[in-house]
Formats: structure tokens, C-alpha cells, sequence
């Protein structure tokens, strides 16, 4: 029997935590299926592949379906077996499920300057109001991902001559070799975070901490952290923006390039700004942006 798990961690350290974690829990799911149906996993064949997909198809969307096969296809290849994902009748299976679930990426609510203002307004004056801050005030300055956010260092971030801080993001999801990109940082936001170090008493370790009673731990936040911070401030919020679901971690990322948009910049600075490499993403995430171009 071939142990597909010990194989997988083969990849330890050349992938990142999550993606690991993706590989395992898709191939996982799709090692079920075939138990229940009482056929093998590994090798698979590409009738049961096409099966597979045939069936979760009607359930799962075409990203999801897009996701299994990249985990299939990374475990065949690291068990050194034929992969059945590259078969034609596999990529008509996809293609069927693609035409028969037509949608639109749904994308997060952009949260703009006025959006941003409108959170910090109703963040407590405690620790952990202050620590929201700098969280909103650092993710819209930096358009970091949230998993780049709590990711960053007090050890990242350099103050400049004009007395604010410029800040190192290490790693992305698209620079796996970690040569990182520079940001900077807003008066008011550098002013936030002068607040927030005073206010932990320490100039080393995680930037966004979690706070427990009226201590920060010295522990970097979990990237889910970010969302329910956003979407908790966002209900709090009176905005004209609707704080439902699609307030989310990315929704940072996503008005920060939407308020580069209304302030006059062009696409090629805000992919630099970003760290973006395909300009069909920063399309999307500025299409939504109202702008008056008769002005």
C-alpha cells in the first residue's frame, strides 16, 4: 500500500504550511471517495477520476474541483505514478463543469479610506481597540494579504527621516523565495503604531498580537483573526457600506488598490505598490471603482 502522506512530506519546507495542508486535506477528501466506492486512490484511474469529478461536480464549484486535481496530481507525482489528471476526458469532465456553473469570482468588499475611517472610529479605547487600529491602518497602507499582516515584525518596520516608518513584507504568496517588497506607512499610521509599541512595552517580536485581559502576548495572530476583526468593526460600523459576509481579509487589500484608482494612479503603479504581477487580477479588484471619467 503506498503511503501517500509520507510521500507529501517530501515538500516540507520547498511549500508553505497552508499549501501543504491544501495538498493533504484534497487528496484526503478524494482517498474517501474512493474507499467508498471501493476503488483505488493510488494509482487512480482516469475513469474513476472522471467519475470522481462527475459526481462532487454538481456539488462543489469549478475552483474547488480545480483544487482536488492539483493535490491529485501533485501525489501521483511524488509516488512517481502516471498522472491521470493530464488524461483528455479529465479536462472534458472540468470543462463541463466550468459550462454548467457559470459565475463570477465573488470579491470582497473594498475597503476604501472613508471605509477605513469609518472602522477605526468605532474601535474601543483599550488594548485591544489599538491594536485593531494599527491592524486596519497597516493592512490598507501596506495592501498586505492578512496572511502577509500578521505575519510582519516590529523588526520589519524602519523609520524614515520624515519620521514615518517604511516596512519590509518578507513573503507573499506569489515571491515563494521571499525576496520581499518595501511599503510605507501614513503619518497616522505610523502614529498608530508608535502607540501600540509603547503600549506592549517591547521592540522585538510579533507586530499584531493577541490580547488577553490587558496583556498582548507575545504570539503573531492567526490569519483568520483579520476577518473577524474587519467584520466586527464593520457591524459596528454606521457606513453606507453593507457590513455583511462580504467584508472579509482580503477586503483591505482589494480598497487600498480600488483608492489608488480614485486617487489618479495608474495600474502599473499599483501593481508595484501591491506586489502584484498579473494585471488581470488588479483589473478585477478596481473594476467596481465609480469613477467619473468626465470630470
Amino acid at each position: 500500500m503506498i503511503d501517500w502522506r509520507k510521500a507529501l512530506r517530501r515538500l516540507d519546507g520547498a511549500y508553505s504550511v497552508h499549501t501543504l495542508k491544501a495538498y493533504q486535506s484534497d487528496f484526503g477528501l478524494f482517498a474517501l471517495w474512493c474507499r467508498r466506492k471501493r476503488v483505488p486512490a493510488l494509482p487512480a484511474a482516469v475513469e474513476t477520476l472522471v467519475a470522481y469529478l462527475g459526481a462532487e461536480g454538481t456539488r462543489l464549484k469549478p475552483a474547488t474541483m480545480k483544487h482536488r486535481l492539483l493535490a491529485i496530481r501533485k501525489i501521483h507525482q511524488l509516488c512517481r505514478l502516471v498522472d491521470p489528471t493530464v488524461d483528455t476526458e479529465v479536462d472534458l469532465a472540468m470543462r463541463r463543469i466550468r459550462r454548467s456553473q457559470p459565475s463570477r469570482p465573488r470579491q470582497a468588499l473594498g475597503l476604501t479610506a472613508d471605509l477605513c475611517d469609518a472602522l477605526i472610529a468605532v474601535c474601543p479605547n483599550d488594548l485591544i481597540g489599538l491594536r485593531d487600529k494599527v491592524l486596519v491602518t497597516v493592512g490598507f497602507d501596506t495592501l498586505c494579504r492578512r496572511g502577509e499582516l500578521v505575519a510582519l515584525s516590529i523588526g520589519d518596520f524602519t523609520r524614515k527621516d520624515n519620521g514615518r516608518y517604511s516596512v519590509l513584507v518578507r513573503r507573499a504568496k506569489n515571491d515563494p523565495e521571499g525576496a520581499g517588497r518595501t511599503a510605507h506607512l501614513s503619518t497616522r499610521t505610523s502614529q498608530f503604531v508608535d502607540e501600540w509599541l509603547l503600549a506592549i512595552g517591547t521592540d522585538s517580536g510579533p507586530l499584531l498580537r493577541p490580547v488577553y485581559r490587558t496583556k498582548a502576548l507575545a504570539l503573531y495572530l492567526e490569519p483568520l483573526t483579520v476577518s473577524r476583526v474587519l467584520k466586527k468593526l464593520a457591524s459596528l460600523a454606521e457606513t453606507p457600506a453593507p457590513p455583511g459576509s462580504n467584508v472579509s481579509g482580503h477586503s483591505l487589500r482589494v480598497g487600498a488598490a480600488q483608492q489608488l484608482v480614485l486617487d489618479g494612479h495608474g495600474i502599473l503603479k499599483i501593481m508595484r505598490v501591491g506586489g502584484w504581477r498579473s494585471m488581470n487580477v488588479v483589473a478585477r479588484y478596481v473594476e467596481n471603482v465609480d469613477v467619473d471619467v468626465w470630470q
